[in-house]
């Protein structure tokens, strides 16, 4: 029982403040998702609120978190792998709410989603066994 920490143990080194910016884009995401549920918000809201999730995956392109910074100084060359990771994530992100975006506005069918991740799966596995 020695490996759990108690509940009453308080948190060691500096507590990070200031506004969450991935919190408070989730909350808004999650209002905005009960507000087009219940018809409070215009037609084109459910049309095209993927580009809330587009916009976060840019911001996390744009913006260097602080933290990645102060690690750099404790071990060289953390900045860069954690850039990548970074960079990576958020163009993830970023190609996730563009497909959103193109199903939400109805420039693809939605049937044809099924067999295109089915494909699209299946080409990834055959790049990469041939590169």
């Amino acid at each position: 029982m020695g490996q759990f920490r108690h509940l009453s143990t308080r948190r060691v080194g500096p507590r990070r403040r200031g506004l969450s910016l991935f919190g408070l884009a989730l909350v808004v995401i999650g209002l905005t998702a009960l507000l087009v549920t219940y018809s409070f918000l215009p037609g084109w809201v459910p049309r095209y609120w993927p580009l809330a999730i587009v916009l976060i995956g840019l911001l996390g392109l744009l913006r260097r978190p602080v933290f990645v910074t102060e690690l750099d100084a404790l071990v060289p060359g953390l900045k860069s792998a954690a850039d990548r990771t970074r960079r990576r994530f958020s163009l993830v992100v970023v190609a996730v709410g563009l497909v959103l975006l193109l199903f939400t506005s109805h420039l693809v069918d939605d049937r044809i989603a099924g067999p295109a991740v089915l494909i699209a799966l299946g080409a990834a596995l055959l790049w990469r066994r041939y590169h």
